[in-house]
């Protein structure tokens, strides 16, 4: 479970039994970011108005979704206003995680998969054409 207080204008977030402890300005809970899975430069995947917290929150470490809805609930609650595209947030978290672990698999692997094609296979896994 999420745990959350307020004081002085930022919301302190914390989950049970993980090291995991935020104070997120109350004013910039709901910002929207571009966020773009690969190498700048490179073949990349970019999804538009996703949480930028989320993002940031969920991503580092690989989590469970109930956090995720949980922290949702949350920004809702104090940023009913915003215009955070939840199903792709969700959709970019999944997709960071998976390509986060592919490499660092990639990493231990013999045979190395350049990132373009795991870009690219990413793609046609999520159907983003």
């Amino acid at each position: 479970m999420i745990k959350h207080s307020i004081k002085d204008n930022l919301i302190y977030i914390s989950i049970n039994k993980m090291d995991f402890s935020y104070r997120i300005p109350i004013k910039k809970i709901g910002n929207t970011i571009d966020w773009r899975i690969g190498e700048k430069g490179a073949k990349s995947i970019v999804i538009k108005n996703v949480s930028t917290w989320t993002l940031r929150l969920f991503t580092k470490k690989t989590t469970e979704h109930k956090y995720i809805k949980q922290f949702k609930n949350l920004v809702q609650e104090h940023c009913s206003s915003s215009n955070i595209n939840w199903q792709d947030t969700l959709l970019a978290v999944n997709i960071q995680n998976e390509f986060n672990w592919l490499m660092t698999t990639n990493n231990a692997a013999d045979k190395k998969i350049k990132e373009d094609d795991i870009i690219s296979n990413l793609i046609k896994k999520y159907k983003l054409d």
